[in-house]
């Protein structure tokens, strides 16, 4: 039941939740135990010869053949060992889960893992494949079975930043962590803990005479937004199968839709902080603007396939183009005429509650999808097009670009060129939805007065993120002596606070949303109505309010958001505590919420002269009675109120005809200062 948990958990996180405040504990040594042995097997995973560690004895000793009984699935054992006697993924192979071959194997890894009866079988196994698979295929379906198994709840992590820093920086960073490493530098920072530790400025490289958007690199290349998106689609992987793991399947292909909307959303505000207009739409028939420019560097050496602008899809890929554009067809008929084929050839409606999210699983092609054969997979089979990479017959000499590896996609302006044609999928399905009543949206009753509000600023600082993986040790102990960091700049803001003033001529509870959108479009034309640009507003917050009759003053800070959270602890100072807390030096408290959207992008860049965007409060009647709490591992707690992702800007608005007294639009300026020093204190 973990696994319908997490489905549960991502909803409410990303849509409709909100959170109560984030509980600690105190682990006892059966926790602090689990997580040090689970953090241990990520350090340095490209080795598989780390005599010092725990993980290697164990490893290099268990036999998975010869405890069959240790599984409570004994044919997945057979069909694992069947698959590794004839030659899995060579260990200096590159993988990625839209490789099929490549996929399969990583399957049969997380399921050995998954069905392990318990929690030492499964590090047994996990220090087995540690040292004998594929280091990519171990990391993959290592992290998915820490999400879901119930022994690993509220096990935090390594970043995957850190875990394999050569998808979230540049080659010359990793570069030069290798030359210090070999040298041990020439100027360490501080070594109070006798740990010499090592900066790289990893700067951006102004590529924006190449293409504009690489005016967004600080948003797209930042670390903790990939991260984000890679833990995103680890949540509930495309290829999981709802059946075999007892997975609801009533809001797959709704979480799929609205998360990347908002991506795209958050995208959008960007681009028009740069100067930039519209996301162009694409044709395959024709040359695709934006190029990537890779400065990445796979582990053994290969450099990530580049694309040119004005890009044509090179002769080998063509005959992908057939099946988008018929997958295309077959997915614009099915919106326009309302029906959908399902596997046994019968015709589905879904201009119904269940409509949208058969549609998401449809276009996402996943285990859900009600007709695999038929609808394919469409955002596979485009992100394959958009690679330089040749289509290898052999899996070990595979090359995937930079949109086929979830590290790495945000990078590539492709990636929301995708998703902005896949969102227009949804709204050409949502135009045909009847809009929202009056009597629908209207709280009664109930007023927003007022709103004020701090200034809003951004700004530019250093984020640090320990790159030790990148490079070779001798020994495990080797590299806890040696800390090497990898610095960039990174979009900050200065935290604010909501001020609301509501009127209530009753006591109620009430949830209250908040969205923040564009203010003037590409031409600069005041937006007066919700029509059209409803889809670009992205919530910042959700939270619950007790009113009271008359006026009621409600303060929310930006930092609760129940959306975003800081950049996750380094490596090196997590481990730090846990070795601590093993050994009994001091208490070890975990977090029931781990990860988020990264808080410092909770503003969009804005301008130095300030760039006008639109807030959107809304109140909307809190009913308990209808509420599912939820308490899950990587999220946390929080709270599931039924209304649809995005509510009630998940629908094209006429504010004209519909603007309640429940709702507030407010004009607001963010500014941009390259003066960072006077919000280092935040």
């Amino acid at each position: 039941m973990l696994l319908k948990e997490v489905l549960f958990l991502v909803l409410a996180a990303l849509c409709l939740s909100n959170a109560v405040s984030i509980k600690s504990h105190t682990a006892d040594m059966d926790f602090i135990h689990k997580q040090k042995k689970i953090y241990e097997l990520l350090f340095y995973v490209q080795q598989n010869v780390l005599t010092d560690t725990e993980f290697y004895n164990v490893g290099r000793n268990y036999e998975i053949e010869n405890n069959v009984d240790m599984y409570t699935d004994k044919n997945i054992v057979k069909e694992f060992v069947y698959y590794y006697k004839h030659g899995m993924l060579s260990r200096d192979a590159v993988f990625s889960p839209f490789h099929e071959e490549q996929r399969n194997e990583m399957i049969l890894l997380f399921k050995l893992f998954y069905y392990a009866k318990d929690f030492q079988t499964f590090y047994k196994t996990a220090a087995w494949a540690r040292l004998n698979l594929n280091p990519e295929v171990f990391s993959y379906a290592f992290y998915v079975a820490i999400f879901y198994r119930p022994d690993c709840k509220y096990i935090y992590p390594m970043p995957p930043y850190e875990s394999n820093p050569s998808y979230f920086f540049d080659s010359s960073v990793i570069q030069e962590a290798h030359r210090i490493k070999m040298t041990h530098g020439l100027t360490p920072t501080g070594n109070t803990d006798h740990t010499d530790t090592y900066i790289i400025y990893n700067n951006y490289t102004d590529r924006s005479y190449y293409d504009e958007d690489y005016k967004l690199d600080y948003f797209m290349e930042d670390f903790g937004l990939n991260s984000y998106y890679y833990y995103f689609r680890q949540i509930f992987p495309f290829w999981l199968n709802s059946k075999e793991y007892n997975i609801p399947q009533e809001f797959r292909g709704i979480f799929y839709l609205y998360i990347h909307q908002q991506l795209i959303a958050r995208y959008y505000l960007e681009r028009l902080s740069n100067g930039l207009g519209e996301i162009e739409d694409f044709n395959f028939q024709k040359a695709f603007y934006p190029g990537f420019y890779s400065s990445i560097m796979f582990r053994n050496g290969v450099v990530m396939p580049q694309r040119k602008s004005y890009y044509n899809i090179p002769y080998y890929k063509n005959y992908y183009l057939k099946d988008i554009d018929i997958l295309e067809y077959r997915i614009i008929n099915a919106i326009d005429s309302g029906l959908v084929m399902d596997h046994s050839g019968k015709f589905v409606n879904i201009y119904t509650p269940e409509g949208l999210n058969i549609l998401g699983n449809l276009i996402e092609g996943n285990s859900d999808t009600c007709n695999s054969r038929y609808y394919g997979m469409y955002e596979s089979l485009v992100r394959n097009v958009f690679g330089y990479d040749f289509d290898y017959a052999n899996k070990n000499k595979f090359v995937p670009s930079a949109m086929q590896l979830y590290s790495t996609n945000m990078r590539d302006p492709a990636f929301y060129r995708l998703f902005n044609k896949i969102s227009n999928f949804v709204y050409r399905y949502k135009e045909n939805l009847p809009v929202y009543s009056q009597n629908e949206l209207n709280f009664p009753g109930v007023k927003i007065e007022s709103v004020n509000m701090d200034k809003l600023w951004t700004y530019f600082d250093y984020c640090d993120a320990t790159i030790n993986n990148a490079v070779f040790f001798d020994s495990f102990k080797e590299g806890l002596s040696l800390r090497i960091k990898a610095r960039r700049y990174c979009l900050n803001y200065k935290p604010f606070t909501y001020h609301l003033g509501v009127n209530s001529d009753k006591d109620t509870k009430a949830m209250v949303k908040i969205f923040l959108g564009p203010a003037f479009d590409s031409m600069g034309e005041d937006l007066s109505y919700l029509r059209k640009y409803y889809k670009y507003f992205v919530e910042l917050d959700q939270f619950i309010v007790t009113l009271k009759p008359g006026m009621n003053n409600i303060e929310r800070k930006s930092s609760e958001s129940v959306y975003t959270m800081p950049d996750m602890m380094s490596s090196d100072s997590f481990y730090k505590k846990l070795q601590k807390a093993a050994s009994g030096g001091e208490p070890f408290t975990y977090y029931e919420k781990l990860y988020a959207f990264p808080e410092r992008l909770t503003l969009p860049k804005g301008t130095p002269e300030g760039m006008k965007f639109k807030l959107f409060f809304y109140l909307t009647p809190y009913d308990e009675s209808k509420v599912v709490k939820i308490d899950l591992p990587i999220f946390g707690k929080l709270y599931y109120d039924g209304k649809p992702c995005g509510f009630p800007l998940d629908r094209p608005m006429y504010t004209y005809k519909f603007f309640t007294p429940n709702m507030y639009f407010k004009d607001v300026y963010i500014y941009n200062t390259k003066d960072a020093e006077k919000f280092s204190h935040y």
